[in-house]
């Protein structure tokens, strides 16, 4: 007679109730989205500086999410606005600063801005501080 073992059930059970629903697209195939114009802001405490930045962004899933951003780019141009004129000089002078601008850019517009659709990644296309 076979004996079910908790392991043996626990792995099914995995299999059957933890598998989540593979998506309708690749994330490779996810569109670019650089219809953003460029930000300029004063770092915070520094009125006499300049940052400019541009950035483009891959959303997911290619329809719904692109749909979403062109409609939200005004909300995401405000939202880096207030993002990137909260950082001080010394984040901004940062040897990592790109690599956190674009981890911070990354989750501020998706906790904030994108609802249905998802930024799968952030490409920081170019920056200056003046």
């Amino acid at each position: 007679m076979f004996h079910w073992t908790p392991l043996l059930l626990a792995t099914l059970a995995s299999f059957s109730i933890g598998c989540a629903s593979t998506p309708k697209y690749i994330a490779e195939d996810c569109p670019v989205f650089s219809e953003i114009e460029a930000v300029r802001v004063n770092p915070a405490w520094a009125l006499d500086r300049h940052l400019r930045l541009e950035a483009a962004f891959k959303v997911c899933p290619p329809e719904e999410g692109l749909a979403e951003i062109r409609r939200k780019r005004i909300e995401i141009k405000h939202t880096l606005i207030r993002f990137l004129s909260s950082k001080t000089e010394a984040e901004l002078e940062d040897p990592l600063r790109v690599e956190n601008l674009r981890h911070g850019i990354h989750r501020i517009v998706n906790e904030e801005v994108m609802k249905k659709g998802t930024v799968e990644a952030v490409f920081i296309t170019s920056m200056e501080l003046e």
